[in-house]
Order: structure tokens, then C-alpha cells, then sequence
């Protein structure tokens, strides 16, 4: 009995050792993801002034989430704070705590369309690889406006990867998924309510989760669900797409989950944006699970 006692706690032993260094090796090479640098390739905008600009890079702000995640006022919050990871939407402004005081055009656009910080390090949940397909222009005028908004003095903590999420950075956690290297989108089609235009703006965020083309995707970030096709939105009338869009509902009384159906920006929409998305979706065919309107 005793010769297996001591057999059974040489084994335990042994596989608590074994434990301590796959959590440290682990450990190691989840540090080393979240340390690793990436060069890429910025766009030499040229930040506007114009009014009109302002006023496109505010509307911008609002229909792609930088006030939803940053705040109405964009002076930055505590998003998540749980045992793996405290994550920190930042102070965009020139106060107090903020990343406006010292981020340059090409700081802004690096993080922005490419999500990677000034020192090279990723940006950590930030849907960069949405707005990677932002033009140059549309990117300056948001650059323009992020400029100028009025500086809060609000000091956050820094976003911070505990130990657990060390280790989850090692495995299932893709720490860098939304880093772009390559140069991001320089165009747009000219504003209006085209199927060319609509298809501009479904690439970013409508994309980010519903896959190219509209079509249906698992998006990317944990615990969503399948993001349908949207085919079947494009036989809504008009009418049908927009309220839906404007309050989460669909034609057949469904409400959809704003934690996954970005209502708060899609609501931001304007009669523009809304008919080219309409127009866009009224072209898409086939799709691996059709958007239910019920």
C-alpha cells in the first residue's frame, strides 16, 4: 500500500510540475504576442479644416462607434474589467488623459485603419479591420474632427492583460486579429444613394461581421453568434430596411440583439446612407442562411 501511495504521489507531482510549465511556457509565449511589434503601411493624408469636412468626420464618429465605445463626448471609459483583462477605451481628446495631446495624423490612422499603437504593439479589441476600409478622405475628415473636439480632462487606467489572459494569448486568444499591414482603402465612391456607394459603406462595419459580400460569417469576436446573410433585407421595401436599421426591429416584429446589432450607430444613418445600403443589398444573391424578417 505504501509503495503505491508513493507511486501515486511521485505521479501527482510529476503532473503538477509538468502543469507549472506548460502555464509558464504558456505564459511566455502569450507575453510575447502581446509584445510583438508590426510595421505598417500608413496612407500621407492631408487632414482638412473645411467645415464641411468637420461635419463629415462627425457623422463619421457616430455611424462607425467611436462615441458608442468612447463616449458621447469621446473622453473614454473602463469597457471591460474582469479577471483576464482590464480593457480601456481611450480619451481621444487633448485633455487631461488623453491620446489627443500628443497622436499625430499618421498616429491617428495607424491605430485607426491598422490597429497598431505608435509604439508598434497591437490595439487590443478595436474593430480596425472595419475601418481599414475607410477611405483616405473619409479617414482625414475623422482625424480632422477627433482634432478639434473639445479636450475632457478624464485620466483612465491603461488597458492591462493579466495573467489569465497572458495565458489565453498563448492559444485561443488572437490578441493581434485586427492588425492590417497593408495600405488601407485610398477611395470612395462619390456620396449618393448608389448601390456603389451602399457597397462602400456595407464593407466596413456591415462586413466586419456578415462576411464579404454580405453573405453570412461567424464573426470574429468570442461568444457572437453565425451573422446571417442579408439577402433577403434587400426585398424589404425601403421603408422596411430603414426602420429596421433606425430601431432594431424587422418587418416581422423581430428585436434584434443590440449587443450583436449595432443600433446605435446604424440609427445614425441618413436618408443617403440608408437608400445605398438598400440599393446595395437589392443586388446581393445566394448566401450560406438568409436574414429572417420575422
Amino acid at each position: 500500500m505504501r509503495k503505491v501511495l508513493k507511486w501515486i504521489g511521485i505521479g501527482l507531482g510529476s503532473l503538477i510540475v509538468l502543469l507549472l510549465i506548460a502555464g509558464f511556457t504558456m505564459y511566455l509565449i502569450g507575453g510575447s504576442k502581446l509584445n510583438q511589434t508590426y510595421a505598417v503601411h500608413t496612407a500621407d493624408l492631408v487632414i482638412p479644416t473645411d467645415s464641411a469636412s468637420l461635419v463629415r468626420g462627425a457623422h463619421l464618429a457616430r455611424i462607425n462607434g467611436c462615441t458608442d465605445c468612447h463616449g458621447p463626448d469621446l473622453s473614454g471609459q473602463v469597457f471591460v474589467d474582469a479577471p483576464p483583462f482590464r480593457v480601456v477605451a481611450a480619451n481621444l481628446t487633448a485633455g487631461a488623459g488623453g491620446i489627443g495631446r500628443t497622436y499625430t495624423a499618421e498616429d491617428w490612422d495607424r491605430t485607426i485603419r491598422h490597429g497598431v499603437k505608435p509604439d508598434g504593439k497591437p490595439v487590443f479589441i478595436m474593430p480596425s479591420a472595419a475601418f481599414h476600409r475607410l477611405s483616405d478622405e473619409d479617414t482625414a475628415a475623422l482625424i480632422a474632427y477627433l482634432q478639434q473636439v473639445p479636450a475632457v480632462d478624464h485620466d483612465l487606467p491603461p488597458t492591462e492583460i493579466r495573467t489569465p489572459g497572458r495565458l489565453m494569448a498563448a492559444g485561443p486568444l488572437d490578441v493581434a486579429m485586427e492588425v492590417r499591414t497593408e495600405p488601407a482603402r485610398s477611395s470612395r465612391p462619390p456620396i449618393g444613394p448608389t448601390a456603389d456607394y451602399g457597397e462602400y459603406l456595407a464593407s466596413g462595419v456591415c462586413a466586419y461581421c456578415h462576411g464579404e459580400g454580405l453573405l453570412g460569417a461567424q464573426p470574429a469576436t468570442p461568444g457572437s453568434p453565425p451573422a446571417p446573410s442579408l439577402v433577403a433585407a434587400g426585398q424589404w421595401s425601403l421603408d422596411e430596411f430603414t426602420t429596421t436599421l433606425r430601431t432594431g426591429t424587422t418587418p416581422g416584429g423581430r428585436t434584434l440583439d443590440p449587443e450583436f446589432m449595432p443600433v446605435a450607430f446604424t440609427s445614425q444613418y441618413d436618408s443617403t446612407e440608408y437608400r445605398a445600403l438598400h440599393a446595395y443589398l437589392e443586388t446581393l444573391q445566394g448566401g450560406i442562411q438568409t436574414a429572417s424578417d420575422s
